[in-house]
């Protein structure tokens, strides 16, 4: 199973919108065995040790040091539209090395 962590600063209206593209684009790619994590820039060090995802994507400010080396891929773009296609490619390309 691939796990992609979202996350924003309430773990809410963001990362929840985010998680929606994504959903539809895993779908549209063929990949349906996918979980989806949920969590606050707070909660972020926590639920990667707990989740171990295979990539994080923050919709918003975020320290690349809390990763611990998990590859991160900006989400920005998920909740202004614009560069949405290339990082769908970033978060596929690292899942499928995953």
């Amino acid at each position: 199973m691939k796990k992609i962590m979202v996350c924003c600063g309430s773990s809410m209206i963001t990362s929840t919108l985010a998680i929606n593209k994504l959903k539809k684009a895993m779908t549209e790619a063929g990949i349906s065995d996918v979980k989806f994590i949920q969590c606050k820039f707070a909660e972020v060090q926590g639920s990667i040790k707990i989740e171990r995802p295979d990539v994080i994507v923050p919709t918003g400010a975020f320290k690349d040091s809390m990763t611990d080396s998990v590859p991160v891929v900006r989400g920005t773009c998920f909740v202004t539209g614009l560069g949405e296609k290339e990082a769908i490619n970033q978060i596929l390309e690292i899942l499928r090395k995953a």
